[in-house]
This record gives C-alpha cells, structure tokens and sequence, in this order.
C-alpha cells in the first residue's frame, strides 16, 4: 500500500512544576523547528517500510498511529484547534511560528489530517484505542469517533476524564483563560481495557500507571511498542527534557512521576523491537535493549 505522508502541527511548551485541578486534559507544550518539522517528515515515510502494517502520522511532535492488522486500529487522535488566544500565549512565551502556514495548520488541528491520509489510503478503520487522557492525545476523539462510526476503547482509570465526570490537575502556570480553549469535548467511551488485555488478535494492551493513572501501550505482534507518553524519544529542539535516544515521560506533565519511572520495568517481561513514542523520534531496531539500557542508567532496575 502506498504511503501518503500528511502533515499537520500542534507544538506546545511548557515550564514549570507546580498543578492545579482544572477541567483540563492538557499535557503541555513543546516547540518544534520547521528543520525538525521536515526532519520528522522524511523520516515518517522511511520508517514505514520497516513495519508495514504500522502507519505514523507525524502531527507537530505530536503522533498517531494506524495499525492494519486483525482490524483497522487508529491509536490517538492527536490535538483538536488551537484557539487564537492559545496561539497569542504560546508567541508570549516565546515561541516563534516558522510561517503562517505552520500558525493556519495549528489552528485547524489533526481532524483533517487524520481523516484525509484514511481516505487517501483507503483504510476503513473498525476501532479507536487511547493511549490516555490528555488533550493531544484525546483532541479529536468525539469527532473521529462520529465520523468514523467506530467504538472506542481506553484504559478503565481514564475513562472520567474523556467522558467529563472528573477533573485532572494541570500546570499552574498556565492562565485560567488558556486551560478554558484547551478543554476536550467529552465523549463516551465504548471499551474499557485493562493490563495484558488482548485488545484484537494482534493487539495487546499494557498497562503502565503513572503518566495519567489509566495510561498504556499497545503491544503488536511481539514486534512494536507503541507507547503513547510513557516513554519519549529523541527531540532535537526539546534537548533539556529529551536529550537522548530514549527517555521516561516529561515530568511536569506526569500525575506520578515515580510510579511512570517504576512502571516502565514492566514492559521488559514482553518481547518486542521497535518503540514507537507519541514524542520524538521512534526507535525502530533494538528498542527494549535501549529501554534497558535507560531504566538501568536511573537505577530502576
């Protein structure tokens, strides 16, 4: 199946360690050079051939994930519009917009992008999966879900938050009026999924606490891990909080940071090779010698 690479862009950051509750489900901001930007680009569309099944949707620093195996999986749905205030915050804390391209596409969000590289690839997807809570992962949900016609299915622990019965603490430093344009729309969650799960044939859910209480990875195949924000790959213009190949969740966005750093030795009782984060680059040869490697340097195990 030929591979149509579609862009879109959703850059946040962010700086502070201080939460607040709020009816949010932000997961902060990072920025992205447009060099970075066509870095990811290229190799959105060399990484494909090495997992055929496996389609990734670079949105921003944000990504997506189609699996075609058993059934048409969507993991994620990426970030819904930024509002013209968030994109005003965002250039006061100093991020500046490569083109107004990049600014028009941030408005929009990944709706289209996700809709459109389905179409054009002919996939008809028969489930959504959610790695977990947070609006840049959760930002299309109830609008995919709509279009699509699919069920839905996350973790049990996160699915108050999606479907609006509880709150989730956020950055302090971010105004009152910003966590009010980033709130997700609720939706109704159709599957409750739990650790070791097995999701589809080729799917297995694991359950890996402590970025958001209910956040997992998808297991495919004994092949790839695709690990939403438990762990975050390399990102050149984020070096400070991701400087190396591999690396544990961003800690001012996690609920426990000590319980996502300890919950990471779990996923070594599995057998795959490739790990494909949501953030930063994706590691398609030796991924859990490298997350071995990572969580024996901090002294997990």
């Amino acid at each position: 199946m030929k591979f149509n690479y579609i862009s879109s862009f959703k850059i946040k950051q962010g700086s502070l360690n201080t939460f607040s509750k709020a009816p949010l489900s932000a997961a902060g901001f990072f920025s992205l050079s447009t060099k970075e930007l066509l870095k990811q680009e290229r190799n959105a569309v060399e990484n494909m051939s090495k997992i055929p099944e496996i389609h990734e949707l670079v949105l921003a620093n944000t990504k997506v994930f189609v699996v075609q195996a058993e059934k048409n999986v969507l993991i994620d749905t990426g970030s819904g519009p930024l509002h013209e205030e968030v994109l005003l915050f965002l250039e006061k804390s100093g991020f500046n917009f490569a083109t107004t391209e990049q600014k028009n596409l941030m408005r929009k969000g990944a709706y289209n992008t996700i809709i459109t590289f389905l179409q054009q690839n002919n996939i008809t997807v028969d489930a959504i999966i959610c790695t977990h809570c947070h609006s840049d992962h959760v930002g299309n949900l109830k609008q995919l879900k709509e279009a699509l016609q699919v069920p839905v299915a996350m973790h049990s622990l996160d699915i108050p938050v999606v479907e609006g019965r509880e709150q989730i603490a956020v950055p302090s430093f971010i105004p009152e009026a910003i966590r009010n344009h980033l709130k997700i729309e609720p939706c109704m969650i159709d599957r409750a999924v739990n650790h070791e799960e097995i999701f589809c044939h080729d799917l297995q859910i694991i359950h890996v606490p402590g970025h958001t209480k209910g956040s997992i990875c998808v297991l495919y195949k004994n092949k790839a891990l695709i690990t939403g924000d438990c762990v975050v790959g390399f990102q050149e213009t984020f070096a400070a909080q991701s400087p190396h190949e591999l690396n544990p969740p961003v800690e001012i966005f996690s609920m426990n940071y000590q319980q996502a750093l300890q919950s990471l030795s779990t996923l070594l009782q599995y057998q795959f090779t490739a790990i494909l984060p949501s953030h930063g680059a994706s590691l398609w040869e030796r991924g859990k010698d490298k997350l071995y490697a990572m969580l024996k340097d901090r002294g997990v195990i």
